[in-house]
């Protein structure tokens, strides 16, 4: 929470931020399979912590994430990179349900980048991301697009998330098999078929997999990595919206 007095913006503590105020506010869709733990990770994100038993989302649930980009020496006056720059980011995070598809678009506007999260032990889960991609793209509405260069046209800042490294021995193997596909390479495997660092034929692979990990039940993430995304797509709406407003001011 943010306020303002004579002496310019704080946050609920009452630390000043150094004259400078809530400068935007972004829309980050979280999507994927029902089940992957999208509720975990945005909870992760959002509070440092885990949560035991999250509910269920029911269509879309919305959390504030506050962000600093620059530095916090910088002028409020300044339209360089140097100065402090506070955003809101809000996360979407949209209920991977099959019984939500029909109404999911409604949750598709006016967004500035998206975060794919599939189970990293349930292959289906990342070969579904591909739908995902088209799904968003094909019904959403966009701030400060970059193009259609991702995934199914997508043209904004996307992330992509593995989540539930924690079930997944280190050996490689799976806990659980999410399909058909993955008992028959094990199997392949295991009778010296096919190497352990190959796929299968057909399997579908999603642009962009950096190999970020998660375990959202152990609170690990990537922050920095997650962090360093959020102030991206920040960046991309200062450069699109208030940059030429400033310039025009000017």
């Amino acid at each position: 929470m943010f306020w303002k007095d004579s002496s310019g913006w704080k946050d609920s503590s009452g630390r000043e931020q150094n004259g400078v105020g809530p400068f935007g506010q972004v829309r980050v869709l979280v999507v994927g399979d029902s089940g992957v733990g999208k509720s975990s990770l945005v909870h992760l994100i959002l509070k440092g912590s885990s949560i035991a038993r999250p509910a269920q989302t029911v269509g879309c649930a919305v959390g504030i994430k506050h962000v600093t980009y620059g530095s916090a020496g910088g002028s409020s006056n300044n339209i360089s990179n140097d100065a402090e720059r506070n955003f809101f980011v809000e996360l979407w995070d949209v209920s991977g349900h099959e019984r939500y598809k029909a109404c999911r678009s409604i949750f598709y506007t006016q967004i500035n980048g998206v975060i794919f999260v599939y189970d990293l032990s349930q292959r289906k889960t990342k070969t579904n991301l591909n739908k995902w991609a088209v799904e968003v793209a094909e019904t959403g509405t966009f701030s400060a697009p970059l193009g259609s260069g991702g995934p199914g046209g997508l043209p904004v800042p996307y992330l992509v998330i593995a989540n539930k490294v924690d079930t997944v021995p280190r050996d490689g193997t799976r806990v659980r098999s999410g399909s058909i596909v993955d008992v028959a390479r094990q199997w392949i495997e295991k009778q010296g078929l096919l190497p352990c660092s190959e796929e299968l034929p057909l399997t579908e692979s999603f642009p962009g997999n950096s190999g970020l990990v998660s375990a959202a039940k152990e609170a690990r993430y990537d922050k920095e990595a997650v962090i360093k995304f959020f102030r991206m797509v920040c960046l991309e709406f200062f450069h699109w919206f208030v940059f030429p407003l400033l310039i025009l001011i000017c």
